[in-house]
């Protein structure tokens, strides 16, 4: 039998061989604050999901993305990602704007209402660029999103009912140069978008190239943000295997695609990609994300 320290040591191996299998793929750079991340990853004791993503720009990779989802004990959870964010700002030239984050927890946030807590980074040769990243999920908790709808200040008034009805998930990027942005995901599960109202709604505000997808999809999402010129539009494909039938991507996506067709991942995938390359004849930009879990005892 094997005992829990050593259960608990092989978990932290499978998890960095995760991100070093990544790295090594893509030749991401051990860029700051990336040591810090993978040491944060290694001393999480505890059953946690990794994720591991590329944002293709035409040619360009931008692979130095992970990011780890909690699951529990959300409270602490922050407590811990706090702390690793305080690691990372410790060097001179980094700072860290706290702003959005502090007014949308407020003085009583409700961790109960919480379901699942994500951080992770984002690398940049400039560091100025680099960001830490933060997704809080929701639970029925209308406030929380009003809170965050305001803070994000973009969104036009026809969309607040549907987002308030609708977004489950608060993101954050804080940019190592003290900027930060707020974003909020709309999503439809399979049950919902399958609804004859839903599905009509969508035929009015989407064209086909963007509803074809839903066939192989469990989750679909939008993404509201400052920070972007267009929504960005997700896919949760429940088979990655999927992903060519549905979507027509340059060369340099389909070299990350190939690479996660021999990995030990889970078997579905998110997709991020705006309506405007889903409506080109090939996709040059896009965003690629695969997972794979880690949990102490497999038969939870």
């Amino acid at each position: 039998m094997i005992t829990s320290d050593i259960q608990t040591l092989l978990l932290r191996d499978r998890r960095l061989h995760f991100i070093g299998s990544h790295r090594a793929a893509f030749e991401v750079e051990p860029l700051y604050p990336l040591e810090i991340f993978e040491d944060f990853v290694a001393k999480f004791d505890g059953d946690c999901t990794l994720e591991a993503s590329c944002k293709v720009e035409s040619d360009k990779l931008l692979a130095g993305r992970f990011l780890i989802f909690f699951s529990e004990q959300f409270e602490e959870r922050l407590a811990q990602i706090l702390d690793f964010f305080s690691q990372v700002e410790s060097r001179a030239d980094v700072q860290i704007n706290y702003d959005l984050l502090q007014q949308f927890l407020g003085k009583a946030f409700d961790f109960s209402k919480v379901k699942s807590l994500t951080t992770g980074i984002d690398l940049r040769h400039n560091l100025a660029d680099s960001s830490l990243k933060m997704h809080i999920v929701l639970e029925n908790y209308p406030e929380k999103v009003d809170t965050a709808l305001a803070l994000e200040g973009n969104s036009s008034d026809a969309l607040r009912p549907i987002a308030l009805q609708s977004t489950s998930v608060i993101g954050f990027d804080f940019y190592l140069d003290g900027r930060s942005e707020i974003e909020l995901y709309v999503e439809l599960k399979e049950e919902r978008f399958q609804q004859p109202a839903i599905q009509a709604a969508l035929k009015q505000s989407f064209p086909p190239s963007v509803l074809q997808p839903l066939q192989a999809s469990d989750m679909f999402g939008l993404g509201l943000s400052k920070a972007n010129n267009q929504p960005v539009l997700y896919y949760k494909l429940k088979d990655q295997k999927d992903l060519l039938n549905y979507f027509v991507i340059n060369n340099t996506a389909q070299k990350v695609h190939a690479f996660y067709q021999h990995q030990a991942t889970l078997p579905y995938m998110w997709v991020g990609v705006t309506q405007k390359e889903l409506q080109q004849s090939r996709i040059e930009n896009v965003r690629l994300y695969y997972h794979q879990s880690f949990v102490t005892n497999e038969n939870k």
